[in-house]
């Protein structure tokens, strides 16, 4: 049994998707760039919106730890869709392929679900299960293991959701210069995150962190 972080797929991301598979296996002749972008910037959004502005939601309006998360959000979207336009754009249908097989290397079917997903390692998952139910317990003693799994975590979403998808693309030395950049931009401000506002998380605001967090985990 593998535990994923699985984060659920809308309709219109899944349908478009499928849309770019079946026009790259057949071979079309008409550029599928627009496509590829669109499928691209939506795939960001909805991780952004369930990684980061999901927890800043269960923040108070105004408050600074809401602030540095959608300060996160807005810089992960803005870098990721600016690398998305800049790189993909001139892009062949032939060259796209990689790019398509890695998104559909996140996709994972669950009973008639479709999610954006990558495995977590057998390690991690017991140290997040481990800290969720001391916090449920109201065992706060575990912040520091807490917030040191959520630095793996996020080290190993960036890996497989920016990285893997950037670099699985042949790109010249300027381009590729603008993605390492882009992404290092990216996991800088994620870390920077973590490291300030979990562990200033009282025990109410840890445990619906906890209610948020828990149910994207699904063994298969």
């Amino acid at each position: 049994m593998t535990t994923y972080y699985a984060i659920p797929c809308p309709d219109k991301l899944r349908d478009n998707f499928a849309r770019l598979i079946d026009h790259l296996d057949q071979g079309t002749r008409d550029p599928l760039a627009p496509l590829l972008i669109e499928v691209a910037n939506d795939y960001t959004d909805v991780i952004v919106q369930v990684m980061v502005l999901g927890n800043s939601e269960m923040m108070p309006h105004g408050s600074m730890a809401r602030k540095v998360l959608e300060g996160v959000a807005s810089i992960i979207k803005g870098t990721s869709h600016t690398m998305n336009r800049q790189v993909l754009h001139k892009m062949s249908n032939s060259d796209m392929t990689p790019v398509a097989n890695q998104i559909r290397a996140r996709r994972l079917e669950v009973d008639g679900k479709t999610y954006i997903s990558f495995p977590i390692p057998t390690d991690l998952a017991a140290a997040y299960r481990r800290c969720f139910a001391a916090i449920r317990q109201g065992d706060i003693s575990v912040q520091h293991d807490f917030t040191e799994a959520v630095l793996r975590f996020s080290r190993l979403a960036h890996q497989h959701f920016y990285v893997e998808s950037m670099h699985s693309l042949k790109l010249g030395m300027i381009a590729r210069k603008l993605v390492d950049i882009g992404g290092a931009g990216i996991e800088k401000a994620s870390e920077a995150a973590v490291r300030k506002l979990v562990p200033a998380l009282n025990a109410q605001e840890l445990l619906e962190f906890v209610d948020y967090l828990e149910p994207l985990y699904i063994d298969v």
